[in-house]
């Protein structure tokens, strides 16, 4: 007052600034410094100083952290999964330790929710097939207390996404997995959107379709592996048993020889599977017209290179010693 000029100083400027407004206080567990502010008052020639001695006292508990933790997503499997916590740390204070904790929001989808606080590893899992999604809390704690405003703990959040693998199924056109040997058949997969057959003996067509058309000439198992929208894969096989039973054999006993690509010779349909067959044709007398191993539905009703009458003729069709001997006539039909 009355004309003087006041001028301030502090023994510590990283602790108080010069004028007063700038405080640094340390952290919790240090100690408090002690910071002297010295006023000097001047008026003309009358000098005059005034110090005042500060207790700078630290900082209440600062938050523990840890770095974001990426979402997760992937197809079901019963594999345990891991996620490492990293960047943890209690907080500026010296030291001081951090515990972890992990919740989730869906108890169906996860079991063994667990995080280990010395590594940082998160493990848990799938539980649920169907799939679905949780929101994953982890909360890291410090050992700072919270009085006088301090915070000791620090929240993130990400989710786990699992997609659900494709229910696979596989159908037979012919309603059974018993199949006579030489029948063609169809077997459909369904459950996703693409679908891949695995290499096997008498597939035909449609390997990488839904449906895969066989003629197997022996029991065979025919795996399909199927990707969903989500891109999920499953797999499931289906074993189709063939039958030696020559039901699958089909004879037409009609020959019209007349060269109109109908009836034109003696077919017996899937008699390829049966390589080993001697075919014979007799007339009425007994007499022996024709006689062929592994037959290719090639007898046009000729004998000695003449077309034979009209009339009704038998076939023999031998499968080998021990095995099924089919007997029928055949009918030769000049038109």
């Amino acid at each position: 007052a009355g004309g003087s000029t006041i001028t301030w100083t502090t023994s510590n400027t990283a602790v108080v600034s010069n004028n007063g407004q700038t405080i640094n206080r340390p952290v919790q567990g240090s100690i408090s410094p002690v910071v002297t502010l010295t006023a000097t008052i001047t008026k003309g020639l009358i000098t005059q100083n005034q110090s005042f001695t500060l207790t700078v006292t630290p900082l209440p508990n600062q938050a523990p952290t840890f770095a974001t933790i990426a979402n997760q997503a992937f197809c079901f499997t019963t594999a345990p999964q891991l996620i490492t916590v990293t960047g943890i740390s209690a907080g500026p204070e010296s030291g001081q330790t951090t515990t972890l904790s992990v919740a989730s929001s869906n108890a169906t989808l996860l079991t063994g929710l667990a995080v280990n606080s010395t590594t940082g590893v998160i493990t848990y899992t799938p539980l649920n097939t169907a799939g679905g999604v949780a929101t994953i809390t982890v909360t890291a704690t410090d050992n700072g207390g919270t009085v006088g405003g301090g915070v000791n703990t620090f929240v993130r959040t990400f989710t786990v996404t699992v997609n659900a693998l494709p229910t696979v199924q596989i159908f037979n056109s012919i309603g059974t997995n018993d199949v006579s040997k030489g029948l063609t058949l169809t077997i459909t997969a369904a459950g996703g959107s693409f679908y891949s057959w695995a290499n096997a003996s008498g597939i035909i067509s449609g390997q990488n379709t839904a449906a895969l058309t066989i003629r197997p000439t022996v029991t065979t198992t025919y795996t399909v592996t199927v990707t969903n929208a989500t891109g999920c894969v499953n797999s499931q096989s289906i074993t189709i048993n063939v039958l030696e039973d020559y039901l699958a054999l089909n004879i037409n006993n009609l020959v019209s020889p007349n060269g109109d690509g109908v009836n034109d010779a003696l077919v017996i349909k899937n008699l390829d599977m049966y390589p080993n067959n001697t075919v014979k044709i007799f007339d009425a007398a007994g007499r022996m017209l024709f006689s062929k191993q592994n037959y290719t539905n090639d007898w046009n009703g000729n004998f000695q290179g003449s077309p034979l009458t009209e009339g009704t003729y038998y076939y023999v069709v031998d499968f080998g010693t021990g095995k099924k001997i089919i007997r029928g006539f055949v009918s030769i039909v000049n038109q």
